[in-house]
């Protein structure tokens, strides 16, 4: 068995926004500064680069990863998929 079939899919956004509310998931300050930003404006991160999400939520790059990090994603790369998805689905919906 491989380990990626053990591993447990990333959690969708709105997965991510039920876990922070039932305080399953919790951010020390300046990381919950940046994920408030992102939840509020998730095409910040669906569209940007590393950069361009670490620049608009005042943070460095490394926060902005381990803020993928805290919030389930085994990286930068896949939380902004996620994050594309929920725009996706948003639009899909409206």
């Amino acid at each position: 068995m491989s380990a990626s079939a053990n591993r447990t899919s990333p959690p969708s956004v709105i997965e991510l926004k039920r876990q922070i509310a039932q305080r399953r998931i919790g951010f020390p300050a300046l990381l919950e500064q940046a994920m408030r930003l992102l939840l509020s404006r998730p095409e910040i991160v669906a569209f940007g680069t590393l950069q361009s999400v670490a620049t608009a939520c005042g943070v460095s790059g490394t926060t902005v990863i381990r803020l993928a990090a805290k919030a389930g994603y085994r990286s930068f790369k896949e939380m902004k998929a996620a994050f594309r998805q929920h725009l996706i689905f948003c639009a899909r919906t409206t």
